[in-house]
């Protein structure tokens, strides 16, 4: 790999489909899970009579004067008598499609679009099983909430994210897993036809069949099944909820009081001091782009910061003391806490090397966390490292090899990494062997 030729540098980056320039590419948007809800809790399929019974329709009203976008509004018929209520939802008359009642590329819209209809039929549903009187105001007034009905799990879900966000406590990149966990329950309701599901019906026999469910979902990334710790995710954000409806009296007991989750060994991947030697040592064909991020990832490397703290990381919070020693002190974005990290020298040499950051005010250069990992792959591949990179494969670096690996106390590991659980900590002194093999070497010298 050392004597390495720029062409054939370039078929690297051909290989990958990316430009081999350092820019920040437009972020990758996730499309939005857009089930159309047709099923129900324990239901059978639904009667012809229900269907000519009920018409649903969206369209548009005029905006207000001086606005651009018009309100959607709902329209319930059932039996010839018809409601109409606002959906909460504006859009301009060139993105609505009448004869479908759908915008035309607004995912989102058409997400709640479909996730109101559904209500509403499930509704029905439900009024016809308990032979309970019917009409369109009735409809109406059941899903507006002046009548009342039982709260669902994906509506509670939904307000429990809509809380998320006005409350902003929490970055964006966790709100949006608590998405993901939504979008899973939604598809899993679909393919169960529990799409009807009452809060007070959420049970363990539930949790057991979602939690079969996920084991057999791709994940994005991988396109492989999803981790048993993954999945334990996915519960621990759907637990979260339960326990907040069952402060709020939605629910008489938390049903993951009886549901134990499984485990498996977790998996870091690190680099040794010889595969950090080689990617250190390696000329990278002497590709500026390359260069630049392999000094955001040793950056990491040496201090342990998170991909979004190492980004957002200003000139203004590297600290020099009385005593002449360089720290970093800043808010962690995850957890919100303040840190102070003491820089090694190798850190504050990529600090002073980063020529940008008199004109940014910013540590290091901008990239995107997508476009960072492409091009660490390629860095990967030139060096000869057999392992799968990613920029927390340099946080965990830092653990073991950094830290752990030269006999730092776990906790003070715990302290540098911002863990707010040293159990977390513990993780990786179980997998460098160097760790348990020095501090069994100063006991020996010691008895």
């Amino acid at each position: 790999m050392r004597g390495f030729q720029f062409h054939d540098f370039s078929k690297c980056f051909t290989k990958h489909r990316i430009n081999p320039i350092f820019v920040s590419p437009r972020r990758h948007q996730k499309s939005n899970v857009s089930p159309d809800f047709k099923g129900s809790f324990g239901a059978k399929k639904r009667t012809k009579k229900m269907k000519s019974n009920l018409s649903i329709r969206f369209y548009l009203k005029d905006p207000k004067e001086g606005a651009e976008k018009h309100p959607i509004f709902l329209r319930i018929i059932y039996a010839r008598k018809k409601a109409e209520l606002f959906t909460g939802l504006s859009i301009e008359d060139k993105n609505w499609h009448d004869d479908k009642q759908r915008a035309k590329k607004e995912n989102s819209i058409n997400d709640r679009l479909s996730t109101i209809e559904s209500e509403i039929r499930n509704i029905l549903y439900s009024l016809e099983k308990d032979d309970k009187t019917i009409s369109a105001g009735i409809l109406k007034d059941i899903y507006t909430g002046k009548d009342q009905i039982e709260n669902t799990l994906i509506t509670f879900f939904e307000l429990h994210i809509k809380a998320l966000k006005q409350a902003n406590e929490l970055v964006k990149g966790s709100i949006s897993r608590y998405e993901d966990t939504l979008a899973h329950l939604r598809q899993f309701a679909v393919n169960a036809k529990k799409t009807y599901l009452p809060l007070a019906k959420v049970d363990f026999k539930f949790l057991n069949e979602f939690d079969i469910y996920l084991k057999t979902q791709l994940s994005d990334k991988s396109k492989e099944v999803l981790e048993r710790n993954t999945v334990n995710k996915h519960h621990s954000r759907l637990r979260t909820v339960l326990i907040k409806a069952f402060k709020e009296g939605e629910l008489k007991k938390n049903p993951y009081q009886d549901f134990k989750f499984k485990y498996s060994p977790s998996k870091r991947t690190f680099l040794t001091e010889e595969e950090l030697g080689k990617i250190k040592n390696h000329d990278l064909g002497t590709n500026q782009s390359l260069i630049k991020v392999r000094d955001i990832f040793l950056f990491s490397v040496y201090t342990g910061l998170r991909f979004r703290d190492a980004q957002n990381l200003k000139l203004s919070q590297v600290i020099i003391d009385k005593k002449g020693n360089s720290y970093l002190n800043f808010i962690q974005e995850k957890t919100k806490e303040n840190l102070k990290v003491p820089l090694f020298d190798q850190a504050i040499e990529i600090i002073n090397k980063n020529k940008e950051a008199k004109v940014t005010g910013l540590v290091l250069p901008k990239i995107s966390n997508q476009k960072f990992n492409v091009y660490l792959k390629m860095i990967g591949e030139l060096a000869g490292i057999d392992k799968v990179l990613s920029h927390h494969v340099a946080r965990h670096t830092c653990a073991t090899t950094i830290l752990l690996s030269n006999e730092a106390p776990i906790e003070a590991v715990s302290k540098w990494l911002g863990h707010t659980n040293i159990r977390t900590t513990q993780i990786y002194a179980k997998i460098t062997n160097d760790y348990l093999q020095k501090v069994a070497n100063k006991i020996s010298d010691k008895i």
